[in-house]
């Protein structure tokens, strides 16, 4: 019987003091934001609003060893100017931000009201309030026999926002469908909702179709789990409406910005 040797997994990547110094900033900035800060200010949301100045100097201690590396500095600079020169906004700020940002979007807090009007927000949904079989929607596959080719857009000029549903039949424009939506709605919502009124019409309609968008961030948005916007949750019940009646792709859409010329305004839909 013979033994064999087993395979040794390859030793990690090193780099050496030279590649340290010439790594792409860029890739350095992106490593700080997506692991050190999330790592740092994990449930920021909870504490950020109650720092004391020991914690506040703390996360500046901590900070700043980034941000010596980063910009390969003097020792002596203060951390103060590593900020402006890195671009890094400060730790304790960052976690005001985060406090905030979860009184408003999780919390509802009327506190804040002097800034913005929160009627005009979109709302916050539980993750337990979202039926489970919407949670996660697997769109199908291009329907070979559709009734209907349905190309939506959605864009944003001159400060307004507005998008355009194109439906093809045969390969001919038969009808277009524009709407103008408010001036606070970004593009990302009239893209969805061009999609929601898309899969609105085949469910009327009674009809197949195969809906085309140009915009990739409103299927990762239908295909996430994770969503808690109930803007998006709403778009999403109504495709899981819609099922088996059409799919969505990405393409670039022929519409352009028709919408534009004979708008009409929709009801309203919340910020983002």
């Amino acid at each position: 019987m013979t033994k064999t040797t087993p395979e040794l997994e390859p030793p990690l990547q090193t780099y050496t003091p030279h590649q340290r110094r010439n790594m792409n900033k860029n890739l350095l900035k992106i490593w700080y934001y997506t692991v050190i800060e999330k790592a740092l200010l994990y449930g920021a949301s909870v504490w950020g609003g109650a720092l004391t100045k020991n914690q506040i100097d703390r996360l500046h201690s901590i900070q700043r060893i980034f941000l010596l590396k980063f910009t390969r500095a003097f020792r002596t600079s203060s951390t103060n100017v590593l900020n402006v020169l890195t671009g890094i906004s400060p730790l304790h700020i960052v976690a005001k931000a985060e406090f905030i940002k979860s009184q408003i979007w999780v919390n509802r807090s009327n506190k804040y009201n002097t800034i913005f009007d929160m009627n005009l927000l979109d709302k916050y949904v539980p993750f337990k309030n979202i039926p489970s079989r919407q949670k996660l929607i697997n769109l199908d596959s291009n329907i070979p026999n559709a009734d209907y080719e349905v190309y939506t857009d959605g864009s944003r000029i001159e400060n307004e926002t507005g998008f355009v549903v194109c439906i093809l039949k045969y390969e001919i424009n038969i009808q277009n469908h524009l709407f103008k939506l408010n001036t606070f709605n970004s593009v990302f919502q009239a893209e969805l909702a061009a999609v929601e009124f898309a899969v609105n019409w085949a469910v009327k309609e009674k009809v197949k179709v195969n809906i085309h968008t140009d915009s990739l961030s409103s299927i990762s948005a239908i295909n996430s789990a994770n969503t808690r916007s109930e803007f998006v949750n709403k778009v999403k019940s109504n495709v899981f409406k819609a099922k088996n009646m059409g799919d969505l792709s990405w393409v670039n859409s022929p519409c352009g910005n028709s919408w534009k010329r004979i708008g009409r305004p929709t009801s309203q839909i919340g910020h983002n």
